[in-house]
């Protein structure tokens, strides 16, 4: 049939790798099967861990048609993912489909599992101690070993990036710094014991921008944190936006910078997340579940953020007056801090559209006033991360009276040209 002979030239146009991860997944049902504690690779029986070895050959030879489904699903995968991409152009949307490149895979995976040679599987990627993780970052994925990479003429880096170009206006590059230097911890140690490796960052950048030329795809530079500077000159010579957050854009004194100081080639947001949801910001939702998990190194620092946050809602209350922005019934000299109500949230995100950035990325999480952030980083088990639901049925949120609102004032300074 027609569908059989498009399925079978998505499998050769994918070829080895497709098939590495198929195969991945049939052996790893199958020995899930027998043992529900088996999560990957790393704890198959030791025959099977090499993908090359001859009892995995078996193995596929014997179940070649449970090999062919897991094919057959990332077929219908890609099949949707561009579904979504043709539509979002047929509606108009402009950028189109936005996606975010992760900043690595998992160990146990497919992946890691069909390239060991690539990964550094006894060392972790993390991120130094920084205002929002004191105690610094273990994310506890393995990073590319940059001679490797290096060695394979960047042959994964480029089919990375093609896979996720294809199908989308737009893709976001988490801790685009990586492509510079990454910080390794070891496996056996935590933040306090990394470094810095560097990695062939002019290369990676040719080829980032080459890809995206040919993909026509809009590139966002995840730039947060500690960020050299040369990474954030070589970005904007290619064009890459930068990620601007009005929670870090502040002037030498703390004060909240006037949106229309901010570059214009960027994207702004008022938080993302891996960050507090703008109603948990203002209410310190996140310090108290950061102090709740052990996060601050002593009373002190944790003392010394509650009073820094209660000095940026005021500062934030002074800049919304500023640009008379204020909510009717909100001054800048309350007896309390006020509640985080939709009138101040929508005035907070009219204030930010007033950027002259190329994007303005909006959270559903800081319209609806939700306050648990979808991710907090340096965490796993102790709370449940990405799987936060939105207060609002999908099927209901146009009808939302706070989405209606937020997207009538954006409206007046966003249209776009």
């Amino acid at each position: 049939t027609e569908r059989a002979h498009a399925f079978m030239a998505y499998r050769e146009q994918e070829g080895e790798a497709l098939y590495r991860h198929a195969l991945y997944e049939a052996l790893q049902e199958y020995f899930h099967a027998r043992d529900t504690a088996i999560w990957g690779w790393p704890v198959w029986p030791e025959a099977y861990r090499d993908p090359r070895s001859p009892d995995v050959r078996k193995f596929a030879e014997e179940h070649r048609s449970r090999v062919e489904f897991f094919q057959y699903l990332q077929w219908q995968a890609d099949n949707q993912l561009a579904a979504c991409g043709r539509r979002s152009l047929e509606l108009c949307l402009g950028v189109g489909l936005y996606q975010d490149l992760a900043v690595s895979v998992d160990r146990a995976g497919a992946e890691v599992w069909a390239n060991q040679s690539l990964y550094v599987v006894h060392a972790n990627i993390g991120a130094p101690p920084d205002e929002y993780s004191l105690n610094g970052q273990n994310w506890g994925l393995p990073p590319w070993n940059p001679d490797e990479l290096h060695e394979s003429a960047y042959a994964p880096f480029i089919a990375t990036l093609r896979a996720n170009m294809r199908n989308s206006g737009a893709l976001r590059i988490d801790h685009v710094m990586g492509l510079m230097r990454l910080f390794w911890v070891p496996e056996a140690g935590g933040p306090a014991d990394g470094t810095y490796v560097h990695y062939p960052f002019d290369d990676l950048l040719g080829i980032l921008a080459l890809e995206s030329r040919r993909n026509n795809c809009l590139v966002v530079g995840e730039d947060l944190g500690t960020v050299p500077d040369e990474v954030r000159t070589k970005l904007a010579a290619l064009g890459v936006l930068s990620y601007r957050l009005l929670y870090f854009e502040k002037d030498e004194k703390g004060d909240f910078r006037p949106p229309v100081t901010y570059p214009a080639q960027a994207l702004v947001a008022v938080s993302t997340h891996d960050l507090p949801t703008l109603s948990g910001y203002w209410h310190g939702e996140d310090l108290s579940e950061r102090d709740a998990l052990g996060h601050f190194p002593s009373e002190a620092d944790r003392d010394k953020q509650v009073v820094g946050r209660a000095t940026d809602r005021a500062r934030l209350l002074l800049a919304l007056d500023r640009d008379k922005l204020l909510p009717p019934g909100l001054t800048v000299h309350p007896v309390s801090s006020p509640e985080m109500t939709p009138e101040l949230a929508c005035a907070i995100h009219d204030y930010l559209a007033h950027a002259p950035s190329k994007i303005m990325l909006v959270q559903i999480e800081d319209v609806l006033g939700q306050r648990r952030q979808v991710n907090m980083p340096g965490t796993s088990d102790e709370r449940p991360n990405w799987r936060y639901k939105i207060g609002v049925d999908l099927e209901d949120l146009m009808l939302d009276t706070r989405w209606r609102e937020l997207a009538s004032v954006l409206r007046t300074h966003r249209t776009p040209a």
